[in-house]
């Protein structure tokens, strides 16, 4: 069974200035002509709207939906932090194995081509 084509879905997004995204809405891909006028850039998650605000509605106690910005901030700020502690430490350990093998091929050739083994 042949598998279902998928088109791509572009959004338009409205974030803060540290680039903390509190909403997104689908929207059409724009035309050439509207892309090419308005200089949009489409990134690789599809977004081409992006709204840039200063964030002054998540402080006010009489916007009702404020608990769901501050619930998408949390996210963010949660999911960075696993990142950082769950993901970076593991790439600094895989960078380090690379190296290490780097090493060892360059010996392997030294010693192929008879060149004497320079100690690291």
């Amino acid at each position: 069974m042949r598998r279902q084509k998928r088109r791509p879905t572009y959004y338009s997004t409205i974030c803060l200035h540290d680039g903390a995204v509190i909403a997104v809405y689908p929207v059409r891909k724009p035309i050439p002509k509207t892309i090419k006028r308005d200089k949009l850039r489409i990134d690789e998650d599809g977004v081409c709207h992006e709204i840039v605000e200063a964030g002054k509605e998540l402080s006010d106690v009489h916007n009702e939906v404020r608990m769901r910005f501050q619930d998408i901030i949390a996210t963010r700020l949660n999911t960075r932090r696993a990142i950082r502690e769950i993901v970076c430490p593991l790439l600094l350990k895989l960078q380090k194995d690379i190296d290490d093998v780097r090493n060892q091929l360059d010996n392997i050739q030294r010693l192929l081509k008879g060149q004497p083994d320079v100690a690291p």
